[in-house]
Protein backbone atom coordinates (compact mmCIF):
# COMPACT_ATOMS: atom_id res chain seq x y z
CA UNK A 1 0.00 0.00 0.00
CA UNK A 2 3.44 2.36 0.78
CA UNK A 3 3.68 2.59 -3.43
CA UNK A 4 0.43 4.01 -3.91
CA UNK A 5 1.57 7.47 -3.23
CA UNK A 6 4.27 7.06 -5.82
CA UNK A 7 1.83 5.65 -8.36
CA UNK A 8 -0.39 8.39 -8.36
CA UNK A 9 2.40 10.92 -8.49
CA UNK A 10 3.77 9.73 -11.24
CA UNK A 11 0.47 9.28 -13.05
CA UNK A 12 -0.25 13.16 -12.30
CA UNK A 13 3.32 13.88 -13.82
CA UNK A 14 2.15 11.76 -17.07
CA UNK A 15 -1.45 13.43 -17.32
CA UNK A 16 1.14 16.93 -16.93
CA UNK A 17 2.81 15.61 -19.45
CA UNK A 18 0.36 14.41 -21.44
CA UNK A 19 -1.54 17.84 -21.19
CA UNK A 20 1.35 20.00 -22.15
CA UNK A 21 2.30 17.67 -24.92
CA UNK A 22 -0.61 18.37 -26.65
CA UNK A 23 -0.84 21.95 -25.93
CA UNK A 24 2.05 22.36 -28.15
CA UNK A 25 0.85 19.91 -30.37
CA UNK A 26 -2.08 22.03 -30.79
CA UNK A 27 -0.30 25.18 -30.84
CA UNK A 28 2.38 23.64 -33.61
CA UNK A 29 -1.71 22.90 -35.35
CA UNK A 30 -2.71 26.56 -35.32
CA UNK A 31 0.61 27.76 -36.45
CA UNK A 32 1.29 25.64 -39.37
CA UNK A 33 -2.31 26.50 -40.54
CA UNK A 34 -1.88 29.84 -40.05
CA UNK A 35 1.34 29.34 -42.60
CA UNK A 36 -0.77 27.30 -44.61
CA UNK A 37 -3.81 29.68 -45.84
CA UNK A 38 -0.70 32.53 -45.82
CA UNK A 39 1.44 30.32 -48.44
CA UNK A 40 -2.06 29.61 -50.16
CA UNK A 41 -2.75 32.86 -50.61
CA UNK A 42 0.67 33.91 -52.11
CA UNK A 43 0.21 31.49 -54.69
CA UNK A 44 -3.13 31.74 -55.23
CA UNK A 45 -1.84 35.74 -56.08
CA UNK A 46 1.28 34.90 -57.89
CA UNK A 47 -1.00 32.50 -59.84
CA UNK A 48 -3.04 35.59 -60.63
CA UNK A 49 -0.54 37.32 -61.79
CA UNK A 50 1.07 34.05 -64.11
CA UNK A 51 -2.66 34.42 -65.31
CA UNK A 52 -2.77 37.78 -66.18
CA UNK A 53 0.93 37.49 -68.23
CA UNK A 54 -0.92 35.08 -70.48
CA UNK A 55 -3.65 37.46 -71.18
CA UNK A 56 -1.19 40.70 -72.42
CA UNK A 57 1.41 38.04 -74.38
CA UNK A 58 -1.76 36.79 -76.65
CA UNK A 59 -3.63 40.18 -76.23
CA UNK A 60 -0.37 42.22 -77.36
CA UNK A 61 0.15 40.06 -80.29
CA UNK A 62 -3.63 40.34 -81.46
CA UNK A 63 -3.60 44.45 -81.10
CA UNK A 64 -0.54 45.17 -83.03
CA UNK A 65 -2.28 42.90 -85.97
CA UNK A 66 -5.40 45.00 -85.51
CA UNK A 67 -3.49 48.28 -85.23
CA UNK A 68 -1.92 47.40 -88.43
CA UNK A 69 -5.00 46.62 -90.23
CA UNK A 70 -6.78 50.25 -89.06
CA UNK A 71 -4.01 52.31 -89.64
CA UNK A 72 -4.12 52.16 -93.29
CA UNK A 73 -7.53 52.83 -94.51
CA UNK A 74 -7.30 55.60 -91.31
CA UNK A 75 -4.08 57.21 -93.23
CA UNK A 76 -6.91 57.57 -96.21
CA UNK A 77 -9.84 59.14 -94.14
CA UNK A 78 -6.95 61.87 -92.96
CA UNK A 79 -5.97 62.25 -96.37
CA UNK A 80 -9.16 62.94 -98.00
CA UNK A 81 -10.28 64.99 -95.29
CA UNK A 82 -7.78 67.07 -95.79
CA UNK A 83 -7.98 67.03 -99.53
CA UNK A 84 -11.96 67.76 -99.17
CA UNK A 85 -11.27 70.61 -96.56
CA UNK A 86 -9.98 72.99 -99.47
CA UNK A 87 -12.82 72.33 -101.44
CA UNK A 88 -15.06 73.11 -99.01
CA UNK A 89 -13.07 76.10 -97.29
CA UNK A 90 -16.26 78.78 -99.48
CA UNK A 91 -18.22 77.04 -97.03
CA UNK A 92 -18.27 77.35 -93.22
CA UNK A 93 -20.89 74.45 -92.05
CA UNK A 94 -19.11 71.81 -94.46
CA UNK A 95 -15.87 73.10 -93.35
CA UNK A 96 -17.04 72.33 -89.65
CA UNK A 97 -17.73 68.71 -90.50
CA UNK A 98 -14.38 68.00 -91.94
CA UNK A 99 -12.50 69.49 -88.72
CA UNK A 100 -14.62 67.45 -86.63
CA UNK A 101 -13.63 64.14 -89.08
CA UNK A 102 -10.42 65.14 -88.82
CA UNK A 103 -9.93 65.55 -85.42
CA UNK A 104 -12.02 62.39 -84.97
CA UNK A 105 -9.29 60.77 -87.27
CA UNK A 106 -6.47 62.01 -85.29
CA UNK A 107 -7.72 60.49 -82.00
CA UNK A 108 -7.91 57.15 -83.74
CA UNK A 109 -4.45 57.70 -84.83
CA UNK A 110 -3.31 58.48 -81.27
CA UNK A 111 -4.89 55.37 -80.03
CA UNK A 112 -3.16 53.08 -83.12
CA UNK A 113 0.40 54.32 -81.61
CA UNK A 114 -0.60 53.60 -78.40
CA UNK A 115 -1.51 50.10 -79.04
CA UNK A 116 1.56 49.72 -81.28
CA UNK A 117 3.69 50.47 -78.39
CA UNK A 118 1.86 48.54 -76.34
CA UNK A 119 2.62 45.66 -78.76
CA UNK A 120 5.82 46.55 -80.88
CA UNK A 121 8.78 44.07 -81.15
CA UNK A 122 11.21 45.74 -78.43
CA UNK A 123 14.16 43.97 -77.24
CA UNK A 124 15.22 43.84 -73.77
CA UNK A 125 19.04 44.02 -73.29
CA UNK A 126 20.20 43.09 -69.97
CA UNK A 127 22.95 44.63 -68.12
CA UNK A 128 24.22 45.63 -64.89
CA UNK A 129 22.53 48.94 -63.81
CA UNK A 130 21.12 50.62 -60.16
CA UNK A 131 18.09 51.72 -58.80
CA UNK A 132 19.47 54.92 -58.53
CA UNK A 133 20.71 55.01 -62.41
CA UNK A 134 17.03 53.86 -63.09
CA UNK A 135 15.72 56.23 -61.16
CA UNK A 136 17.86 59.44 -62.60
CA UNK A 137 16.92 58.53 -66.54
CA UNK A 138 13.25 58.36 -65.49
CA UNK A 139 13.27 61.63 -63.45
CA UNK A 140 15.64 63.26 -66.23
CA UNK A 141 12.32 62.00 -68.61
CA UNK A 142 9.82 63.54 -66.78
CA UNK A 143 11.50 66.96 -66.05
CA UNK A 144 9.06 68.85 -68.05
CA UNK A 145 5.92 67.34 -66.42
CA UNK A 146 7.00 67.47 -62.94
CA UNK A 147 7.92 71.68 -63.44
CA UNK A 148 4.85 72.16 -65.14
CA UNK A 149 2.41 70.58 -62.45
CA UNK A 150 4.70 72.02 -59.68
CA UNK A 151 5.51 68.35 -58.27
CA UNK A 152 8.42 68.02 -55.81
CA UNK A 153 10.06 64.25 -57.16
CA UNK A 154 12.07 62.39 -53.41
CA UNK A 155 14.30 59.42 -53.78
CA UNK A 156 14.44 56.77 -50.97
CA UNK A 157 17.14 53.98 -51.74
CA UNK A 158 18.14 51.87 -49.43
CA UNK A 159 21.32 50.05 -49.56
CA UNK A 160 22.85 49.78 -53.06
CA UNK A 161 20.05 48.08 -54.95
CA UNK A 162 22.00 46.89 -57.82
CA UNK A 163 20.67 44.25 -60.49
CA UNK A 164 21.03 43.03 -64.20
CA UNK A 165 18.14 44.41 -66.09
CA UNK A 166 17.62 46.62 -69.52
CA UNK A 167 18.08 50.04 -67.61
CA UNK A 168 16.72 52.17 -70.29
CA UNK A 169 13.49 50.50 -70.83
CA UNK A 170 12.62 49.92 -67.08
CA UNK A 171 13.10 53.32 -66.77
CA UNK A 172 10.50 53.95 -69.19
CA UNK A 173 8.59 52.03 -67.31
CA UNK A 174 9.34 54.19 -64.09
CA UNK A 175 8.50 57.00 -65.99
CA UNK A 176 4.81 56.01 -66.87
CA UNK A 177 3.90 55.74 -63.83
CA UNK A 178 5.27 59.19 -62.72
CA UNK A 179 3.34 60.49 -65.57
CA UNK A 180 0.33 58.68 -64.39
CA UNK A 181 0.77 59.93 -60.81
CA UNK A 182 1.06 63.60 -61.89
CA UNK A 183 -2.43 63.12 -63.52
CA UNK A 184 -3.94 61.85 -60.56
CA UNK A 185 -2.49 64.44 -58.48
CA UNK A 186 -3.93 67.54 -60.17
CA UNK A 187 -6.59 68.18 -57.82
CA UNK A 188 -4.06 67.55 -55.01
CA UNK A 189 -2.75 70.54 -52.55
CA UNK A 190 0.25 68.62 -51.78
CA UNK A 191 1.80 67.06 -54.72
CA UNK A 192 4.64 65.08 -53.94
CA UNK A 193 5.96 62.03 -55.31
CA UNK A 194 8.77 59.51 -54.05
CA UNK A 195 10.81 57.21 -56.26
CA UNK A 196 11.81 53.98 -53.75
CA UNK A 197 13.81 51.40 -53.90
CA UNK A 198 14.71 47.99 -51.23
CA UNK A 199 15.93 44.57 -51.46
CA UNK A 200 12.94 42.03 -50.65
CA UNK A 201 12.77 38.31 -50.49
CA UNK A 202 9.06 37.35 -52.43
CA UNK A 203 7.62 34.33 -53.32
CA UNK A 204 7.17 34.02 -57.17
CA UNK A 205 4.73 31.66 -59.15
CA UNK A 206 6.33 28.40 -58.82
CA UNK A 207 6.23 28.78 -55.25
CA UNK A 208 9.36 29.53 -54.52
CA UNK A 209 10.87 32.54 -52.66
CA UNK A 210 13.30 34.22 -54.85
CA UNK A 211 15.37 37.78 -53.73
CA UNK A 212 14.12 40.99 -55.85
CA UNK A 213 14.43 44.78 -55.88
CA UNK A 214 11.50 46.55 -55.36
CA UNK A 215 10.90 50.06 -56.87
CA UNK A 216 8.08 51.88 -55.99
CA UNK A 217 6.47 55.16 -57.34
CA UNK A 218 3.72 56.65 -54.44
CA UNK A 219 2.13 60.03 -54.94
CA UNK A 220 0.08 61.81 -52.76
CA UNK A 221 -3.00 61.90 -55.00
CA UNK A 222 -6.67 60.32 -54.07
CA UNK A 223 -5.11 56.90 -54.38
CA UNK A 224 -6.73 54.02 -56.73
CA UNK A 225 -9.97 52.40 -55.79
CA UNK A 226 -10.26 49.00 -54.30
CA UNK A 227 -11.96 47.54 -57.24
CA UNK A 228 -9.83 48.91 -59.49
CA UNK A 229 -6.57 48.03 -58.05
CA UNK A 230 -6.91 44.23 -60.24
CA UNK A 231 -7.81 45.52 -63.34
CA UNK A 232 -5.26 49.00 -63.35
CA UNK A 233 -2.79 46.83 -65.23
CA UNK A 234 -5.46 45.48 -67.95
CA UNK A 235 -5.21 46.60 -71.34
CA UNK A 236 -7.89 49.68 -72.14
CA UNK A 237 -8.66 50.13 -68.77
CA UNK A 238 -8.51 53.51 -67.56
CA UNK A 239 -10.17 55.58 -65.00
CA UNK A 240 -9.59 59.04 -66.79
CA UNK A 241 -11.69 60.45 -69.18
CA UNK A 242 -8.87 60.68 -71.87
CA UNK A 243 -6.20 58.25 -72.48
CA UNK A 244 -6.12 54.55 -74.28
CA UNK A 245 -5.77 52.86 -70.86
CA UNK A 246 -2.50 51.12 -72.19
CA UNK A 247 0.15 53.06 -69.69
CA UNK A 248 0.23 50.52 -67.11
CA UNK A 249 -0.36 47.29 -69.68
CA UNK A 250 2.98 48.44 -71.07
CA UNK A 251 4.35 48.86 -67.78
CA UNK A 252 3.62 45.27 -66.59
CA UNK A 253 4.96 44.11 -70.02
CA UNK A 254 8.17 45.73 -69.62
CA UNK A 255 8.27 44.19 -65.76
CA UNK A 256 7.12 40.96 -67.19
CA UNK A 257 9.23 40.64 -69.56
CA UNK A 258 12.12 40.77 -66.83
CA UNK A 259 10.65 37.86 -65.02
CA UNK A 260 9.19 40.19 -62.38
CA UNK A 261 5.84 41.55 -60.57
CA UNK A 262 3.51 44.38 -60.61
CA UNK A 263 1.45 45.29 -57.57
CA UNK A 264 -0.25 48.38 -55.69
CA UNK A 265 -1.53 49.40 -52.62
CA UNK A 266 -2.41 52.36 -50.56
CA UNK A 267 0.69 55.53 -50.01
CA UNK A 268 2.28 53.74 -47.01
CA UNK A 269 2.48 57.04 -45.37
CA UNK A 270 -0.40 59.27 -43.69
CA UNK A 271 -0.60 62.25 -45.81
CA UNK A 272 -2.15 65.54 -43.82
CA UNK A 273 -4.70 66.21 -46.89
CA UNK A 274 -6.61 63.00 -46.14
CA UNK A 275 -5.52 61.75 -49.56
CA UNK A 276 -4.54 57.73 -49.32
CA UNK A 277 -2.14 58.22 -51.94
CA UNK A 278 -0.70 55.41 -54.27
CA UNK A 279 1.79 53.60 -54.41
CA UNK A 280 2.90 51.03 -57.18
CA UNK A 281 5.72 48.37 -57.10
CA UNK A 282 7.66 46.82 -59.63
CA UNK A 283 9.81 43.89 -58.37
CA UNK A 284 12.75 42.71 -60.83
CA UNK A 285 15.16 39.70 -60.00
CA UNK A 286 18.12 40.48 -58.60
CA UNK A 287 19.96 37.87 -60.21
CA UNK A 288 21.12 38.16 -63.81
CA UNK A 289 20.46 34.31 -64.60
CA UNK A 290 16.59 35.59 -63.99
CA UNK A 291 16.99 37.82 -66.60
CA UNK A 292 19.08 36.40 -69.07
CA UNK A 293 16.82 34.30 -70.78
CA UNK A 294 15.36 37.66 -71.95
CA UNK A 295 18.43 39.22 -72.94
CA UNK A 296 18.07 40.57 -76.68
CA UNK A 297 14.77 38.80 -77.39
CA UNK A 298 11.53 41.01 -78.07
CA UNK A 299 9.22 41.51 -74.48
CA UNK A 300 6.60 39.18 -76.55
CA UNK A 301 9.18 36.88 -76.88
CA UNK A 302 10.52 37.02 -73.55
CA UNK A 303 7.15 36.90 -71.69
CA UNK A 304 6.32 33.78 -73.93
CA UNK A 305 9.69 31.99 -72.85
CA UNK A 306 8.70 32.63 -69.01
CA UNK A 307 5.70 31.86 -69.62
CA UNK A 308 6.52 28.69 -71.27
CA UNK A 309 9.25 27.63 -68.65
CA UNK A 310 6.58 28.18 -65.66
CA UNK A 311 4.55 25.70 -67.60
CA UNK A 312 7.27 23.62 -67.39
CA UNK A 313 7.74 23.73 -63.61
CA UNK A 314 4.22 22.84 -62.83
CA UNK A 315 4.26 20.17 -65.25
CA UNK A 316 6.95 18.72 -62.89
CA UNK A 317 5.86 19.82 -60.19
CA UNK A 318 2.32 17.23 -61.23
Amino acid sequence: MAAIPNQTSEFADFVRTFTEATSRLQETHVALSSQVERLQAELAEANERLRRSRSLAALGEMAAGIAHEIRNPLGAIGLNAELLKEDVADRPEALASVDKIRRAADRLDRIVRDVLSFARDTRVHATPTSAAEIFELAASDCEAVLAKEGIVLRMAIEGDCRLSADGPLVAQAIANLVRNAAEAMKSSDVREITLAAREARLRTADGTRREFIVLAVEDTGPGIPSEARERIFNPFFTTREEGTGLGLAIVHRIVDAHGGMTSCADATRKLANGNAGARLELSLPLESKKVAAADGVSLGEAVRRRIGGNQQVHANAG
